[in-house]
C-alpha cells in the first residue's frame, strides 16, 4: 500500500516511521524539507509539494499543527487540490475544529476525490508505538480501504459518522486532558506549599479513583521542572480555544475548561508554548508566587 503522508512535526514523524517499519511505501512531505531526510534514510520518497504527493499516491495522509496549516496544504498554490481526482482519498489527521474539517472536505468531494477526518488521541510516545487511538468521520469506504494503516498507527480506531464528528470529538478529549492537566498542576503546587511531598501525593492518585496514564508519567518530570514536548502547549491551547468556540455554538458552560485555557494562555506568555503541555505547571506555580508576593 502506498501512502502520501504530509507534515512531519513531532506525531507525523513518528506515524510515517512507523508505516514504513510495516512495510508501507511512504512518500513524504514538509514544509521545511530538510525533516524529510531522516524518512529518507528510513526508506521514504520525497514529494516536494503536496500536489506531487497527491500525484503520486491514491492515499494521503496529513499531520498538520493547526487549521490554518491544514487549509493551506489544501488550497495554496502547489496544494492537494491542484491534483486530487476521481480514486484519490485524503485523510486528514490533524486537530482542527469542525468548520475546517468540512471546508476541506467539500473541496476535496467536489474535485471527484474522497475525504476522511481522522484526528488522533495520543502524543510522541503512543504515536512512536502505534498506540493512538483514531477518531475518523466521513467517507466511510476511504475509512474501510485506511483500516491496516489505522491498525498500524493506532491501538484502536472508530468510526463517527459525518465529517465534523471526529473534529468535535478529538476536541472534547483535549478540553478534559487540558482541564485535568491544571488540577495536577494545582493540587502539585498546593501539596508542596502545605509542606506536602509531591512524590508522595502522586503515590496516593495512583492508588485512586483518580489514577490515570497521564498523571504517572507526566508528574514525575513535573516536580523536577522537565517538560521535553510530546504535545507543545501552544497546540494544547489551542485545542482548549477551539473547544471553547465549540461550547459556545451549543450553549454549554464551561467554567473550568475556559479557566485552564487562561492558564495555558498565561503559559505561552511566559514563553512556554514550545514545552510540553505539563508546563502549564510553571504558570500555577508563577500565579501562586505573584498572589503571595
Amino acid at each position: 500500500m502506498e501512502v502520501g503522508f504530509l507534515g512531519l512535526g513531532i506525531m507525523g514523524k513518528a506515524m510515517a516511521v512507523n508505516l514504513l517499519r510495516h512495510g508501507f511505501g511512504v512518500t513524504v512531505w514538509n514544509r521545511t524539507l530538510s525533516k524529510c531526510q531522516e524518512l529518507m534514510e528510513q526508506g521514504a520518497s520525497v514529494g516536494e509539494t503536496p500536489a506531487a504527493v497527491i500525484n503520486k499516491c491514491k492515499y494521503t495522509i496529513a499531520m498538520l499543527s493547526d487549521p490554518s496549516a491544514a487549509l493551506s496544504v489544501v488550497f495554496d498554490k502547489d496544494g492537494v487540490l491542484e491534483q486530487i481526482c476521481s480514486g484519490k482519498g485524503y485523510v486528514d489527521m490533524s486537530t482542527v475544529d469542525a468548520e475546517t474539517s468540512s471546508k476541506i472536505s467539500e473541496a476535496i468531494t467536489k474535485k471527484g476525490g474522497y475525504f476522511l477526518e481522522a484526528p488522533v488521541s495520543g502524543s510522541k510516545k503512543p504515536a512512536e508505538d502505534g498506540q493512538l487511538v483514531i477518531l475518523a468521520a466521513g467517507e466511510k469506504a476511504l475509512y474501510d480501504e485506511m483500516v491496516p494503516a489505522f491498525d498500524v498507527l493506532g491501538k484502536k480506531s472508530f468510526f463517527l459518522g459525518e465529517v465534523g464528528n471526529g473534529a468535535k470529538f478529538k476536541l472534547v478529549v483535549n478540553m478534559i486532558m487540558g482541564s485535568m492537566m491544571n488540577a495536577l498542576s494545582e493540587g502539585l503546587c498546593l501539596a508542596d506549599r502545605s509542606g506536602l511531598s509531591q512524590q508522595t501525593l502522586l503515590d496516593v492518585l495512583d492508588l485512586g479513583a483518580i489514577a490515570n496514564p497521564m498523571f504517572k508519567l507526566k508528574g514525575p518530570a513535573m516536580i523536577k521542572g522537565s517538560y521535553p514536548p510530546a504535545f507543545p502547549l501552544k497546540h494544547q491551547q489551542k485545542d482548549m480555544r477551539l473547544a471553547l468556540a465549540l461550547g459556545d455554538e451549543n450553549a454549554v458552560s464551561m467554567p473550568i475548561a475556559a479557566a485552564s485555557n487562561e492558564a495555558f494562555k498565561k503559559a505561552r506568555s511566559l514563553g512556554l508554548g514550545d514545552l510540553d503541555f505539563s508546563a502549564v505547571f510553571e504558570a500555577v506555580k508563577s500565579a501562586k508566587d505573584s498572589d503571595s508576593a
